[in-house]
This record gives C-alpha cells, sequence and structure tokens, in this order.
C-alpha cells in the first residue's frame, strides 16, 4: 500500500514538473535554454532534473504523449453503436486530444508549433506513439477486429490524428474536432466499398 501510494506521489509530482518544464522551453526557447538553466528555472538540482525529467526532448515528449492508455481508455469508455464503423469507433478515441485543444486552444498551438521546429522531438514523438498504438490495437481486438487489422487500424488512426494536429495548428478557423471529424469521415467513405458502377 505505501509504495502504491509513494509510486503515485512520485508520478504526480513528475507531471506537475513536466508540465512547468514545458512552460518554461515554450517562455525561454528550447535552443536558448540549457538543461541546468531549465532546472534551476525548477527549483531542483541538475541530478535530479536529469533523474526525474530525462533530458528538454524527454519533457516535450512525454507532455505531448501523455498517459499511454488514454486512446484506449477513451475508446473503451466511448458507448458502442454495434453498427458504426471501426474507423468512427477510433475517432472517439481520440478525444482526449480535443479536450486538451479546446481547454487551451494557443497552449497546445504553441506546443505543436515548438515540435514541428526540431524535427528530431516530432519524430521522437512518433517514435514513442508506440505503446499507445498497441494499447489501442487491444481495444479493438475486444470489439472483435482481427489482432494484426487492429494494429494497422490504429497506427493509421495514430497517424491521422498527427496530421490533423499539423493542419490544426496552421489555422485558427476549424476546431480540431472538425478536423478530426473530417479526417475520420473521410477514411470511413475511402473503406467503404464503391456502389456497383
Amino acid at each position: 500500500m505505501r509504495t502504491e501510494i509513494r509510486a503515485r506521489a512520485h508520478e504526480a509530482m513528475r507531471t506537475e514538473l513536466l508540465a512547468a518544464a514545458f512552460a518554461v522551453i515554450l517562455e525561454h526557447g528550447y535552443d536558448d535554454l540549457t538543461a541546468d538553466e531549465l532546472a534551476r528555472s525548477l527549483g531542483i538540482s541538475r541530478a535530479s532534473f536529469f533523474r526525474h525529467l530525462g533530458s528538454k526532448d524527454d519533457v516535450i515528449v512525454s507532455v505531448m504523449l501523455g498517459p499511454t492508455a488514454q486512446f484506449a481508455d477513451a475508446l473503451r469508455d466511448a458507448p458502442r453503436d454495434s453498427g458504426e464503423s471501426t474507423w468512427r469507433q477510433l475517432r472517439a478515441a481520440f478525444e482526449p486530444s480535443v479536450t486538451a485543444a479546446e481547454a487551451a486552444p494557443d497552449l497546445q498551438r504553441k506546443r505543436m508549433r515548438l515540435i514541428q521546429s526540431i524535427p528530431a522531438v516530432g519524430a521522437r514523438l512518433q517514435g514513442a506513439r508506440g505503446p499507445q498504438i498497441e494499447a489501442l490495437a487491444e481495444v479493438l481486438a475486444e470489439r472483435g477486429t482481427e489482432p494484426f487489422a487492429a494494429e494497422v487500424l490504429s497506427t493509421a488512426a495514430v497517424a491521422a490524428l498527427d496530421r490533423c494536429w499539423a493542419r490544426w495548428i496552421r489555422t485558427d478557423s476549424h476546431s480540431l474536432r472538425t478536423i478530426l471529424d473530417r479526417a475520420f469521415a473521410e477514411l470511413d467513405a475511402a473503406a467503404r466499398p464503391s456502389p456497383p458502377g
């Protein structure tokens, strides 16, 4: 019990430090900030920074990834309609992203623009999505999708989410919700058989 409480407290502290560190990076600029300066601004030692947070890149990737199971949990919790397509189901998985964008659109745009300006961090973020994709595929498989198909569909769905984020940061005229809804409607339409001609 104590170990569990200690682990939750450690994770809560780490989450708070990650958010504060990302805010400092956004304020001072990625290239203009050393790990020592970042640690000092957080009120922790350089050693504590590396032990709890890793590098500046780790800070950005961790904050943007969020919890591993967030998409899987959103899909699992979404109401299920027996006639709903797999793409429509997968769209429901990304409601946490929509919620984050709607809660703080300016902050989310700043974060995403920073990631786009540092290709190596963007590549690390995409590479780190593996556990999220696997968790999402597990839920699809639980819902009856063949396991390999579930992996492929989940991978494609997360790639679509990332493209929607990229489009969203380039425009102020559309919400992330609107862009995601359109993207998944397009995927759904493309997956349906064409009417005989």
